[in-house]
């Protein structure tokens, strides 16, 4: 079924809407601000391609929308081997390298999330 634009564009709003609050009244995941430290640490010093190959290989693996509320279920990444990453710490990692590549890029991430304050 093909939803217009205009809707998908109201549903995003709407979302980014609902995230804001909830960020508002609960703060900021803690874990989630320590790996994106750790993903900056993770860029520093890579040039802009590197940067955007770990990026385009996170994007991919979310398309199967792993869930960043779950901690015990690790991915591995070929362009950084030797590591294992929860979904947070992938969401963590291709946000600061968006942000690093194109200022105020918005990546639209979609993986599942949870509405509860941790």
């Amino acid at each position: 079924m093909e939803v217009p634009e205009e809707l998908r564009s109201l549903a995003g709003n709407g979302l980014r809407e609902i995230a804001a609050r909830e960020i508002k009244a609960c703060g900021p995941r803690m874990d989630a601000v320590f790996y994106l430290l750790d993903a900056m640490r993770l860029f520093s010093g890579k040039s802009l391609n590197e940067v955007r190959e770990v990026a385009f290989e996170i994007g991919m693996l979310g398309h199967y929308e792993p869930d960043i509320n779950d901690p015990k279920k690790t991915h591995v990444l070929w362009s950084l081997p030797g590591r294992t990453f929860s979904a947070l710490e992938l969401l963590c990692i291709i946000y600061a390298g968006s942000r690093g590549s194109k200022k105020g890029m918005d990546i639209r991430w979609t993986w599942a999330r949870s509405g509860e304050c941790r």
